[in-house]
């Protein structure tokens, strides 16, 4: 009779959860409206063409870049000239490292995909569609951002390699200073390092797009959360 108690109590008790990996292959939904794809095709040849004029044109007189209140169309060309004298003296140097840098974060977030949401906007990249599980901080989710990618035991490229990842969700641990490895958990615990370029935090940049007056507009390039 104890025996049979315990059994019926055992199987009453809730069973593990068993973590399990987590993949979010990129999507790419402009296809489903030819203005939107067309739209966003001029506005890649633009980012391509450092044309400020014709990106600013594209972006909506109210833009968001940034939670702290910087809006509109001054501030848009702001982020994309970064004009040296905006800078104290000794840190203007730091200025054409910072313009590279924001037009390729424009560029990378045009260029990997995305999807409409409820309200009809077209959101990108695909990265910010993805809706964490209860327990999992945004700050900490990474995407893998390819396929094949080498997890390794090491933050070296000689480090032996423990898992290949295939556009895999996994937690950020830490940067590894001196190094562009960034130390990862898995979702079933397995840690290790992958290179940060094939890394992308969901709460890096991305963009809000709105259809407004027939024509489409950006209307949000901001990161955080």
């Amino acid at each position: 009779m104890i025996r049979i108690f315990f059994t019926l109590l055992l199987l009453a008790l809730p069973l593990p959860v068993v973590a399990q990996e987590l993949s979010f292959p990129p999507v790419d939904e402009a296809e489903q409206d030819e203005s939107f794809a067309a739209y966003r095709a001029r506005l890649i040849e633009a980012v391509v063409a450092r044309n400020i004029d014709a990106i600013v044109a594209m972006a909506s007189e109210d833009i968001r870049l940034s939670f702290g209140g910087a809006s509109g169309h001054a501030a848009l060309r702001d982020y994309l000239t970064v004009d040296p004298q905006s800078f104290p003296e000794g840190q203007r140097h730091e200025a054409p490292a910072l313009r590279q840098r924001n037009w390729a974060d424009l560029e990378t977030v045009l260029r990997m995909g995305g999807v409409f949401d409820g309200e009809g906007r077209f959101v990108a990249p695909y990265t910010w569609s993805f809706q964490p599980p209860d327990g999992m901080d945004p700050f900490e989710v990474m995407f893998v951002t390819g396929t094949g990618v080498a997890m390794r035991d090491r933050p070296i490229r000689y480090g032996e390699v423990t898992a290949w990842l295939d556009h895999e969700v996994v937690r950020h641990l830490d940067w590894v200073s001196g190094t562009p490895y960034v130390e990862v958990a898995r979702g079933d615990g397995s840690t290790g390092f992958v290179h940060s370029e094939y890394l992308r935090a969901l709460v890096d940049y991305r963009a809000f797009f709105e259809k407004r007056d027939g024509a489409w507009k950006m209307v949000t390039f901001i990161a955080g959360d």
